[in-house]
């Protein structure tokens, strides 16, 4: 029995935890993964939390598994060359920079459509339009800004994020059924 996205591909730009649970799950679902990463550095969880010398850490894998990786140069030619090759094979592109970053590196959703008509493009971003669009979010700062810090500690206390990540697991997971569902919609 053949999975669901068999024969989707994803270009994943995503990195820490929000975009590669989106991306993970993907790939459970039997869509080909390419995640890219930073020469020399990779995704920042690679190192993060190792337990065992030289070995990617559990963090990274735990987020990463049934992935290919490729590293990828986006501010020179070749890397430019590859990544267009990419963008013409693949079905979504999924992104968690911080707000511009893929339009500073050349690829604006134009640019992207002008390459590949049929592309999704899937950005995760901390706020939408207004006053913060520009921040640069992580877990904490969405528990406090969305509100649920103020639902965890004792009533009257300091408001508390929880331990889990409930921000960037459900923002992927929720991504990823947006990811789906615009599929289905193009097909």
């Amino acid at each position: 029995m053949s999975k669901a996205l068999e024969g989707i591909k994803i270009l994943d730009f995503t990195h820490v935890q929000s975009g590669p649970t989106c991306t993970q799950l993907l790939a459970w679902f039997g869509a080909d993964v390419i995640k890219v990463e930073r020469p020399g550095v990779g995704d920042a969880t690679r190192g993060q939390l190792r337990d065992v010398p030289d070995a990617d850490s559990l963090y990274f894998t735990m987020l990463n598994h049934n992935k290919r990786s490729i590293e990828l140069n986006t501010k020179d030619e070749t890397g430019k060359e590859v990544l267009i090759r990419l963008i013409k094979t693949c079905d979504v592109l999924v992104e968690n920079f911080s707000p511009g970053a893929i339009d500073r590196m050349g690829f604006a959703w134009e640019r992207i459509q002008e390459i590949n008509p049929k592309m999704i493009l899937a950005s995760i971003k901390g706020f939408g339009p207004g006053p913060y669009q520009d921040c640069k979010v992580y877990e904490n700062i969405a528990q406090c800004a969305g509100g649920a810090a103020s639902t965890t500690g004792m009533l009257g206390d300091v408001p508390l994020v929880t331990g889990a990540q409930i921000g960037d697991s459900g923002t992927g997971l929720h991504l990823a059924f947006g990811i789906v569902t615009a599929l289905f919609h193009r097909e």
